[in-house]
């Protein structure tokens, strides 16, 4: 069992193996918006003036954005670990055996853990421009991405410390070679 205080540096690192993971992901995405908002662009009908873009860009982004970085993210994970993991010497391991987590399992929990939070967020945010019925599902979406985080949050503080993620990926967090009680 491990000690409190070792649980609460577990959680610290976990917590700072997020960030940096986030860092990385939002980087290039803040890159990328910074150089949308500099060109120069025609006028378009938003969605709520009756423009046809607004739900094909809705696609767009999720095909063209979140799937590749959750493909991403998933590919670091079963080859050792996220940015933010390696950084801070976790692994991701199967709960089982206690081997590198197979790609299928590394996607069905970052699908679990950040994709699907992260995409009802950003369709939220979508929905928050638009008209009042709109902006009710956006802060329906809103309230679920929250709840979502809020719940891994409140599994890693857990005795196990694994999320809803881990448990339906067969996934445990652990310390690599090296780590704290490495």
């Amino acid at each position: 069992m491990t000690p409190p205080g070792g649980r609460l540096a577990r959680l610290a690192r976990r917590a700072g193996a997020t960030a940096v993971d986030y860092a990385v992901v939002c980087a290039p995405l803040a890159l990328m918006g910074l150089l949308q908002s500099r060109r120069v662009r025609t006028p378009r009908p938003s969605p709520r003036e009756g423009g046809s873009g607004g739900a094909r860009m809705r696609l767009l982004v999720a095909a063209a954005v979140t799937t590749p970085l959750a493909c991403g993210l998933a590919a670091a994970e079963a080859t050792g670990g996220s940015p933010g993991k390696r950084l801070l010497r976790l692994r991701v391991r199967t709960r089982d055996t206690g081997s590198p987590v197979p790609y299928s399992a590394a996607l069905l929990r970052t699908v679990l853990k950040t994709a699907i939070p992260w995409e009802t967020g950003h369709q939220a945010v979508w929905d928050f421009r638009g008209t009042s019925q709109t902006q009710r599902r956006g802060a329906v979406l809103a309230a679920c991405a929250y709840a979502a985080v809020a719940a891994q949050a409140a599994m890693i503080c857990t005795a196990s410390g694994r999320t809803y993620a881990d448990l339906l990926a067969g996934t445990v967090v652990v310390d690599a070679p090296g780590g704290e009680n490495g």
